[in-house]
């Protein structure tokens, strides 16, 4: 917990107890206190929800301090809940904390532009509007000079509140979100060095980029620039020219529509136990086709070729502030679950990509059906594989003809390849492991990083050898190629 929300609660604790006491000094100094540090948290630190109850026990001391309330046994139970309301706030606080993401340990400060990008080769299928061509909202992550002095807030304006809306819960509980400053400042200038490599981020279904905060900061304080692409009506929420765009539910519903969940279970089942290997890849390769998810992937995959495309253009405009900057022979790709996916696909197709992260991912998609011939990372969340169903092992051996890593990270969810584990404590509301979240972010950064050195930099890196059990010993990694 912060510190002054802290002594407020103990003070209020305090106070309540006091009233029942004959000390007037002790309730005086308590009253005293509780004022102070209740000034100096709303002004210094903020209201969160998770201390309402505690200002609702502060309301009571002051209702006894001024003797508004006299009979003893209102008293009485007045202070009883109030203890019990101040211990509430202390736990919801300690569970729910403000996010803190580590500094980033680059040499870099991190400037952000976002811009907005019209494909209209392209028509949008996800609206039913005539004429209406394919947007999309593309953050722009770039080293700086220069030191912040103004930073962002964290997933501010209502982008918590959607996100969590998504997930289908409450969205009142994440409306602390904005309380946290990032490393990360609007607008400011871009370093001086030119021909900066390029990572090209595609987030998770229901996603959104900022929600990769804690990785994108550490990637661009290392020198990399990072474009970040909302995947319009697929994230959760998208701000396009002014306008707030949600995710399409119809869509979703398509995805999950009219499914033989019994058949694709057996399938799955098939895939997982059969004695025969090539019963067990014939599963596997039906289920892929038989899911509706080619649609999407390609409109990722697509949205992709198209931001590259518009990237080689925009560092070829003098009036532009990414003129020359951009290292076009130098693009990476990483994404996360459906962006994962998408991403591998994408390179599969797209020969300026030079090295590609999926991040937990489960492949579907058309990629079965061609070859991947960049070097690859997968990384993956702690399952026990023997049960759990995903085409990844048999699609990558299949396709991956260059260097091809996997590494399980123990100890973690899908849901930790992103900010999420810095959320709460309560790993089952976000689908998280039990690794430390700061733990969590340095390892995955890790691996990002010496990927990206070695094939994008092309710094002598050897990866199974950077990654050895006594400094890293969540991690367990193999090279297939």
């Amino acid at each position: 917990m912060r510190i002054f929300e802290l002594f407020l609660l103990l003070s209020v604790i305090g106070l309540l107890i006091a009233f029942f006491t004959k000390y007037s000094s002790i309730k005086k100094g308590l009253f005293y206190a509780s004022v102070l540090f209740l000034i100096l948290h709303l002004v210094v630190e903020g209201n969160r929800w998770q201390l309402y109850l505690g200002y609702l026990s502060f309301l009571f001391g002051l209702l006894f301090y001024y003797q508004v309330v006299a009979r003893k046994w209102v008293k009485v139970t007045l202070s009883s809940f109030g203890i019990l309301f101040c211990g509430i706030s202390l736990v919801l606080g300690i569970i729910m904390p403000v996010l803190s993401f580590p500094e980033p340990s680059g040499s870099f400060s991190i400037g952000l532009q976002s811009i907005y990008l019209e494909d209209q080769t392209r028509q949008e299928v996800l609206t039913k509007q005539d004429g209406d061509y394919r947007k999309l909202t593309v953050h722009i992550w770039y080293p700086s000079d220069q030191k912040i002095t103004n930073p962002k807030r964290y997933m501010d304006q209502g982008y918590a509140e959607a996100f969590v809306e998504s997930k289908n819960m409450p969205s009142f509980i994440a409306t602390h979100f904005d309380l946290t400053e990032i490393h990360t400042q609007k607008s400011l200038p871009i370093t001086k060095n030119n021909q900066l490599p390029v990572i090209v981020l595609s987030h998770g279904l229901l996603w959104n980029c900022e929600v990769y905060t804690s990785i994108i900061e550490e990637i661009v304080s290392q020198g990399y620039i990072v474009v970040g692409i909302d995947h319009i009506y697929e994230s959760f929420l998208t701000e396009y020219k002014g306008k707030k765009l949600q995710w399409s539910q119809e869509n979703i519903d398509y995805m999950n529509k009219e499914l033989d969940f019994n058949l694709i279970e057996k399938k799955m089942d098939l895939a997982l136990h059969a004695k025969d290997s090539l019963l067990r890849t014939t599963s596997t390769y039906e289920i892929i086709q038989e899911l509706p998810y080619f649609k999407s992937l390609d409109r990722w995959s697509n949205d992709i070729s198209f931001v590259i495309d518009q990237l080689e253009i925009i560092n070829r405009d003098p009036n532009g502030f990414l003129f020359k900057k951009l290292d076009i022979d130098r693009i990476g790709l990483l994404g996360h679950s459906w962006g994962g996916a998408a991403v591998a696909q994408n390179a599969s197709e797209n020969k300026r990509i030079k090295a590609v992260i999926n991040m937990d991912g489960a492949q579907f998609g058309r990629l079965i059906d061609t070859t991947l011939h960049t070097p690859l990372l997968v990384m993956y969340a702690d399952r026990d594989y023997k049960k759990f169903f995903t085409p990844n092992f048999y699609v990558y051996e299949k396709v991956a003809k260059n260097d091809f890593f996997e590494a399980t990270i123990a100890s973690t969810g899908h849901a930790n390849f992103g900010d999420l584990s810095y959320w709460t404590k309560v790993n089952s509301l976000t689908e998280t492991g039990s690794i430390a979240p700061k733990r969590m972010t340095q390892v995955t950064n890790e691996l990002i990083l010496h990927f990206f050195d070695k094939y994008i930099k092309g710094e002598h890196i050897d990866m199974i050898q950077s990654f050895s059990k006594d400094s890293y010993p969540e991690v367990s990694i193999s090279q297939k190629n």
